[in-house]
């Protein structure tokens, strides 16, 4: 799988494959919470959506560092990088959906549906994140494509100066988000999650969360690795 974020940034990952389920018939339109969709270019970054953005940092927050990162020694993971633009539809290749990974759970059908339409209604959007919202109590950075680009050819170019080794020193790799999507009420939501670390080490997921208790818990998430 690649990405091609804001044209800049190309990723190698692993092809998604989709998990026995049919796509929805619903468009986002069908569903409350689908907002009309910006009206920039597709493509542009827009501001973290204000009524979005105190949940959405939650749950980043809450899934870092990642499967792929979690259980690395702390000298190989002193610090953690997340991309400061969220991906999109365009930057995954192939755009596996959500609802071509993950089945709704039986006891709400309706939160994971409506997160779906959120996501048909706004796929193409991206985020511009900021570092001041985040609830990360380890060290972490974010990373324009530019540098996003250093840190990849820092870790896995074939001819790596110094310098530029001991740069990227101490970070794994790095976290790539897509925005989050929510049902009406904020209380279910969906969100693509990709660590990039070197020696071909990738994973991308589709991960689904619901609202317990004021609190954001995981209940899905299919991880598939791969160069």
């Amino acid at each position: 799988m690649s990405f091609r974020v804001s044209g800049a940034l190309w990723l190698g990952m692993a092809i998604l494959a989709p998990v026995g389920m049919p796509l929805l018939a619903q468009s986002g339109a069908q569903h409350g919470n689908a907002r009309q969709a910006p009206s920039a270019p597709r493509g542009a970054v827009i501001p973290m959506p204000p009524d979005r953005a105190v949940d959405s940092y939650a749950i980043y927050s809450m899934l870092m560092p990642g499967d792929q990162f979690a259980g690395l020694p702390a000298d190989q993971a002193a610090r953690w990088a997340i991309c400061d633009v969220t991906v999109n539809e365009d930057d995954r290749n192939p755009a596996v959906p959500p609802q071509g990974q993950l089945k709704p759970p039986s006891e709400n059908p309706k939160g994971f549906e409506e997160a779906v339409g959120d996501y048909e209604a706004n796929k193409y959007v991206r985020v511009q994140l900021a570092k001041g919202a985040f609830h990360i109590e380890h060290a972490f950075t974010l990373l324009g494509s530019s540098e996003a680009t250093a840190l990849r050819g820092a870790k896995s170019g074939p001819a790596v100066s110094g310098g530029e080794q001991a740069r990227w020193a101490g970070y794994p790799g790095i976290t790539y988000f897509s925005e989050v999507y929510f049902d009406a009420k904020h209380t279910a939501a969906l969100v693509y999650m990709n660590d990039w670390c070197a020696h071909l080490c990738s994973s991308g997921s589709w991960i689904y969360l619901e609202k317990h208790g004021g609190r954001w818990v995981r209940r899905s998430g299919i991880v598939t690795g791969g160069a």
